[in-house]
């Protein structure tokens, strides 16, 4: 008899903190491009402040993106892990499936 397990979603924590990150990651990407490249066509004098927040903006994407990977193999290795139960029975610990 072959066993047929389903896979639950990843509804945790980890999964949300990796959303979370992926979307703050690649929004905070493209905000630091829209504001490089208006200091670029603006002139340096209005906004001196333009340049700097939007590299900022755009070297805070890598470490979002890199804890949206964190996350994402947290939550995969945390499903990968099998639900074992222990049962003590004569003083002897046996696994159950």
């Amino acid at each position: 008899m072959k066993n047929e397990t389903t896979k639950r979603p990843a509804r945790s924590w980890e999964a949300a903190g990796a959303i979370c990150c992926f979307s703050g990651g690649i929004g905070v990407a493209l905000l630091g491009t829209v504001l490089t490249a208006t200091a670029w066509l603006m002139s340096p004098e209005p906004h001196p402040w333009l340049h700097g927040l939007g590299t900022v903006f755009l070297i805070a994407t890598i470490p979002l993106l890199i804890f949206c990977g964190y996350c994402l193999d947290w939550a995969e290795r945390k499903a990968n892990q099998p639900n074992i139960q222990t049962s003590r029975k004569d003083g002897q610990e046996s696994l159950l499936s």
